[in-house]
C-alpha cells in the first residue's frame, strides 16, 4: 500500500501494520544512508548504522510523537547511532564522493571522473573536522536540512546550529586553501 504522508504510515504501523513501516524504510532509507556515510565515512559502517537506526525507530514508534515530523525523528536516531559508533572506532578516510554518489545517482562516468579528485580533497578535509562540526555540515549542506530540522536532530539550539556551521564551513575553507597552496607549489 502507497501513503500519502509519513503520519499516515506511522499511524498504520503504530497500529501493527508492518508493510507500513516498510514503506517508511524505503521512504528514508536513502537519505538515512546518506547521512550515515557522510558522518562515518565509511559506507559498509553506514549500512550497518542505518539497520540499527530502523530497528530503533521501529522499536521506538510506540513513543513516536505524532506531533513530530518522521523524518526528523528519524534523522536524530540515525545521527545519534553514528556518533555512538564514531566513539567506539579510530578515524578512517573516505572521499565525500561516496555521500555525492547515493545523493546525486548520477550515472555519467565523465562527470564521475571530474568530480572524483575534488571530492577527494573535500572528503579529506571533511575528515578532519570534528564530528559535531562534520554532521552539522552534512545535514545543511548534503541533506538540506534546515537550522530548526538540524538542531531538533543533534539535540541542540538553533544558535548552536548556526555556530557549528560557521566554524565548520571557514575550517574546510582553510583546510582545501592549504591543500590548494601545497598543490600549487608541488607543481
Amino acid at each position: 500500500m502507497a501513503y500519502r504522508e509519513d503520519s499516515e504510515a506511522v499511524a498504520a504501523a503504530q497500529r501493527g501494520k508492518e508493510a507500513a513501516f516498510e514503506w517508511l524504510v524505503r521512504r528514508h532509507q536513502q537519505r538515512a544512508l546518506a547521512v550515515a556515510v557522510g558522518v562515518l565515512r565509511n559506507r559498509e559502517d553506514a549500512r550497518d548504522a542505518c539497520q540499527e537506526a530502523f530497528m530503533r525507530a521501529y522499536r521506538g514508534l510506540p513513543r513516536f510523537d505524532k506531533q513530530a515530523q518522521f523524518g526528523t525523528w528519524l534523522h536524530r536516531i540515525v545521527v545519534n547511532v553514528c556518533i555512538d559508533r564514531l566513539r567506539h572506532r579510530a578515524p578512517n578516510l573516505v572521499a565525500l564522493d561516496d555521500v555525492q554518489g547515493i545523493l546525486s545517482g548520477d550515472d555519467d562516468p565523465t562527470r564521475a571522473v571530474e568530480g572524483g579528485e575534488l571530492g577527494g580533497r573535500i572528503g579529506l578535509a571533511l575528515s578532519q573536522l570534528s564530528e559535531k562540526h562534520r554532521t552539522t555540515l552534512v545535514l545543511r549542506e548534503l541533506q538540506g536540512l534546515s537550522y530548526l530540522e538540524i538542531a531538533e536532530a543533534m539535540s541542540c539550539s538553533v544558535g548552536t546550529v548556526m555556530s557549528r556551521l560557521f566554524h565548520a564551513r571557514k575550517r574546510m575553507q582553510e583546510l582545501l586553501r592549504d591543500e590548494a597552496e601545497a598543490c600549487a607549489l608541488a607543481a
